[in-house]
């Protein structure tokens, strides 16, 4: 599927009943952000641009967003982020452009 650079995925909400608990579960298709990464890994200088002044880690699909674990990497602190980034390629490191030195 393909579609804009702006474009961030689609995200379904489902809502449902278990037992007397109600539960929010929140789906997302990560197939092509995973493809994408794995051309970005196998084409890349391990992230870096031409001139080696910026370097991509990867990418972190919009879903994980909604977990509470990586809830750091939007919050706006810069210290916080750093460490919920790093915490979320630990975890997922099939979402890493680069190797495991950043």
């Amino acid at each position: 599927m393909e579609h804009d650079e702006d474009y961030i995925g689609d995200i379904a909400t489902r809502l449902k009943f278990e037992g007397r608990k109600f539960v929010i579960d929140h789906v997302q298709d990560v197939t092509d952000v995973g493809e994408q990464v794995k051309d970005e890994r196998r084409y890349s200088d391990n992230g870096f641009t031409d001139q080696r002044m910026m370097r991509k880690v990867g990418s972190i699909p919009s879903i994980f967003l909604n977990n509470p674990k990586y809830k750091d990497i939007v919050d706006g602190d810069q210290h916080a982020f750093v460490k919920a980034s790093r915490r979320f390629f630990e975890d997922h490191p099939e979402f890493r452009t680069c190797n495991q030195n950043f």
